[in-house]
Order: C-alpha cells, then sequence, then structure tokens
C-alpha cells in the first residue's frame, strides 16, 4: 500500500475505534480538515483506485460525522447496530482490497542494459484452427524486449490493453477495473534504439489463457543480461492480443469448449485414476502414455511449436525484425516458457533444429517427448508439487538425452512463482504461489534461467550444478 493510503486508512481506524467507544475527540473541525487535506493529496498525488473504493467511502463517513458533530445520543438503539455493523464491515474491506490487490513494485533488474521493447505483427501461411473461418491464416503478436541506448524515451506502462481486457474478462470483471495498473512502475522503455553490441536471441512462450506479457519479473532481468527476448503472444490462447488495427482477439472459449469436451475429460479422469493405482512404474507409464500423446493439451503443444519456429523464420528473413539486424547472433537460439508454454519449449527443441537448447518452466510436457530422445541441452525447472497431484513429467522425460538434461525443483514455489501474479494478488490462496518469497523466487529462477543459456548458447565455463550452494531452495538432478 501507499503512504497516503495507509495515513488515511489508519485515521479512519482510529476514529472508527473512538466513535464505537463513544470517546470524545477534540476540535472536531480541525480533525476534519486534517482528513480532508491527506485525502486531497493521495488522490492528487498517488491516484484514484477502486480497492481504496470501501476506504473512502468510510473516510467521507468520518468526514461528515466530525464536520456535523453527530454523537452516539441522538440515535436509536437500531441506528447505532447498523452504524456500527456497516462501519466495520467497510473498514474491514478498506484495508483487505487494496493489500490484496496492491499497487505492486517490480524487482529491480541487476544486469549492465537498459531495456527497451516493441510489438511486431507477425503473419504467417499456416491455417488458422481455432476460428472456423478456413480462409483465416494464424497471426501473432510478439513483443521484442532488448538490451537498449536511452535517449529521452518513457517507460512503458504494465501490460497492454490485450493482457488487461482479457485478464479482466477472465474473471468476469469489467474492463476499466485494471486501470490501476498505469500506476506499476515498470524498466522498460518504449521504442528505443537496440544497445551497441550483439545478443543471443531467446524465445519465451507463456502460460496457457495467461497474461501473454505478464512476465516482467523475469524477463526484465534477463535482458539487463544482455539478451534479446521474444515474448509470443499465442492468439486465442492468451488472455487476449491488441494488433495494430486495434483488433482485440481474446481467448476463444468456444473453440476450447467444442475440443476440449466430455472425451477428453474422461480420458484424463481415466488415465489419472489409473495412475494413481499402479502398483510400479511399468504400470504407471502404461497408464498415461496414450494421454500424453494424444490429450488436447498436446495437440495445442504442436501448434505452439510451430508458432515458435515461425517467430524464428520471420526473424531469420527481417521481417519485421530489421530494427534487430547486426544486433544478434544468428546461430545462438534458445527457448524457455512457463507452463504450457514450457512444454512448448520441450516440444520445439524436438522439431526444429535451429534452437540449440530450451528450458520448461513447471510445464506438463505432453507431445513427442515421451517417444524421442533429446539432442540438445534442455532443463526442466519446476515448482514444488504437492504429493496429491500426479508426476507425469517423470515418464514424459522417460528416454536419455543426447546431450545434458537437468531436472530442477525449487522447493516451496507455487504453479504461479515464475509470473507476476504473486505480486499481483497478494493472496496465496487464490494466486497459486508457494510459501516462499515471491521476489526470492524470481532471483532463483532468473539465475538459473541465464546460467543455463550462458552455458549453452555463449558457452561460459558454468557448472549448473554449482547453483545448488547459492540457493537452498533448489534441487538439481542431471541427466545425460
Amino acid at each position: 500500500m501507499r503512504p497516503f493510503e495507509i495515513i488515511l486508512l489508519v485515521i479512519a481506524t482510529i476514529y472508527t475505534i473512538l466513535f464505537l467507544l463513544k470517546l470524545r475527540i477534540q476540535k472536531k473541525k480541525t480533525f476534519t480538515i486534517f482528513i480532508g487535506i491527506i485525502f486531497i493529496l493521495h488522490l492528487a498525488s498517488e491516484g484514484f483506485r477502486w480497492q481504496m473504493l470501501p476506504g473512502y467511502l468510510i473516510v467521507t463517513g468520518v468526514i461528515l460525522l466530525l464536520w456535523k458533530q453527530r454523537t452516539w445520543k441522538e440515535w436509536n438503539l437500531w441506528v447505532k447496530i447498523l452504524i456500527s455493523t456497516g462501519f466495520c464491515i467497510v473498514l474491514l474491506l478498506g484495508w483487505i482490497l487494496p493489500i490484496i490487490l496492491p499497487v505492486f513494485k517490480l524487482p529491480t533488474p541487476t544486469g549492465k542494459y537498459e531495456i527497451g521493447s516493441k510489438y511486431i505483427h507477425i503473419k504467417t501461411e499456416r491455417p488458422e484452427l481455432i476460428t472456423p473461418d478456413k480462409n483465416d491464416k494464424r497471426e501473432l503478436m510478439v513483443k521484442a524486449w532488448y538490451p537498449a541506448q536511452i535517449a529521452d524515451e518513457n517507460l512503458e506502462k504494465y501490460l497492454d490493453k490485450g493482457s488487461r481486457q482479457g485478464f479482466a474478462d477472465k474473471y468476469g470483471l469489467p474492463g476499466w477495473s485494471m486501470n490501476y495498473l498505469d500506476f506499476i512502475k515498470t524498466n522498460t522503455y518504449r521504442s528505443p534504439e537496440v544497445a551497441k553490441g550483439k545478443f543471443p536471441v531467446l524465445i519465451f512462450s507463456h502460460g496457457h489463457y495467461s497474461k501473454a506479457f505478464g512476465y516482467y519479473a523475469l524477463i526484465e532481468e534477463i535482458v539487463s543480461q544482455g539478451y534479446i527476448v521474444l515474448n509470443i503472444n499465442h492468439t486465442y490462447e492468451s488472455a487476449g492480443s491488441i494488433f495494430p488495427n486495434g483488433d482485440l482477439r481474446l481467448y476463444n472459449t468456444t473453440y476450447d469448449s467444442l475440443n476440449n469436451n466430455q472425451e477428453m475429460a474422461e480420458m484424463a479422469w481415466n488415465a489419472t485414476q489409473e495412475f494413481k493405482r499402479a502398483k510400479n512404474t511399468k504400470e504407471e507409464f502404461k497408464a498415461i502414455q496414450d494421454l500424453l500423446e494424444d490429450y488436447i493439451a498436446a495437440e495445442s503443444i504442436k501448434r505452439w511449436s510451430k508458432d515458435i519456429s515461425s517467430v524464428i523464420d520471420h526473424l531469420e528473413k527481417e521481417e519485421g525484425f530489421s530494427f534487430l539486424k547486426n544486433h544478434i547472433i544468428n546461430s545462438n537460439i534458445g527457448v524457455f516458457g512457463h507452463s504450457h508454454g514450457g512444454a512448448a519449449a520441450g516440444q520445439v527443441l524436438l522439431d526444429d533444429i535451429r534452437v540449440k537448447a530450451a528450458i520448461n518452466l513447471d510445464g506438463t510436457q505432453w507431445g513427442g517427448m515421451v517417444n524421442n530422445t533429446l539432442d540438445h541441452p534442455f532443463a526442466y525447472i519446476s515448482s514444488e508439487w504437492p504429493e496429491e497431484q500426479p508426476n507425469f513429467n517423470k515418464h514424459a522425460f522417460r528416454n536419455k538425452s543426447k546431450a545434458d538434461f537437468y531436472n530442477i525443483e525449487i522447493e516451496n514455489s507455487g504453479h504461479s512463482n515464475f509470473m507476476d501474479i504473486p505480486l499481483m494478488v497478494n493472496f496465496s490462496a487464490v494466486n497459486e504461489a508457494g510459501s516462499i518469497d515471491s521476489l526470492k523466487a524470481y532471483k532463483i529462477a532468473n539465475s538459473l534461467i541465464i546460467q543455463f543459456f550462458d552455458k549453452y548458447l555463449l558457452k561460459k565455463p558454468i557448472n549448473i550444478m554449482e547453483i545448488e550452494k547459492e540457493f537452498a531452495e533448489i534441487k538439481i538432478e542431471r541427466r545425460f
């Protein structure tokens, strides 16, 4: 919470307690003017946000009661009960809402580079399978984050319109409910020049039905260390995409309901129950082998793998990426992703020889991995899964790798600790974060990601296993 917000709510709380205890307040009008000044300073310097509405309501009530100098004696019992109950409920909401949905602060990047971004519109010749029109072609929005040299550019706002509107729609909120995100200060500048030098390219793929660009805590740090990150927005499968002509394309619920249907639900349920009943590893694998290959998620993973390859195609042809010309180490492309996007990173490492290394951040590895052997370095970085959650990945990654393979767990972390959600929603029962401090989780994840790609793209003499000594929260298993 911001300073004037805290002062306002503290004043409202103290007055409510004094009022309910029937204690006298001296110089009521002077006190009223003081509260009014704090209220105005808050609105002028910090700005209005809807989470403070209960707080505004109770502060307004306090001002009116003080100004008119009303006392308990003027009301009957039922009015007293109504007023006291109402004050307590509104005051409680006044504290809870701005704490749970705060104006949060993003981690400060530690690298030597400033950060810039541009949005790229990619048109492919691939058919768009999600819409009913057979003539539609797959289009993508990509956010290019890159090391920058800053002149007089402004910092960008947190999240684009597509991500904001899609996130609001996902939870049944009005679009304006995301306006408070204007108060979030990013570390990324809008469209500056690229910094001098050449940088390796990483392609990032987001989680299913999530905010495609809601990974500032990870990506800003990675870019500050000297990487270009091309952040894909998988159209119709993210929360939302906004295109240059203003076209807003939200998550396609119709496609989802038609394809993620009863048959798929039964397949997943039956396989999971058989998996839980299995008496040994062989029976576990038999239970889920078909599920890993044929579940609807496997189809989506393959589509996202093609999206990643389409971005590489356009990068090589400099279609939309001409501003990065002379700043790219072309032969060094890595891919990483979170959740569904993490599985796509694993899939594209099988599908596209141009990808030299990949990281899956806490994603179930649907698709072809179960029947293939990797030829390039790969890391699976997971949160600490609850014991009751079936671990399909130990079978998805069953085949030996011809290159380095790391299985890494961050203890006490949750699925959302790789994205900005724990900062946006400060309530663990809702945000799917673990008990680990959010900033510590970002620090660990970024250290793993950067050192992995430093080793396998930039050929730095790094021993990934040594990172265990730096962070007590991680466990690393290396396979060959």
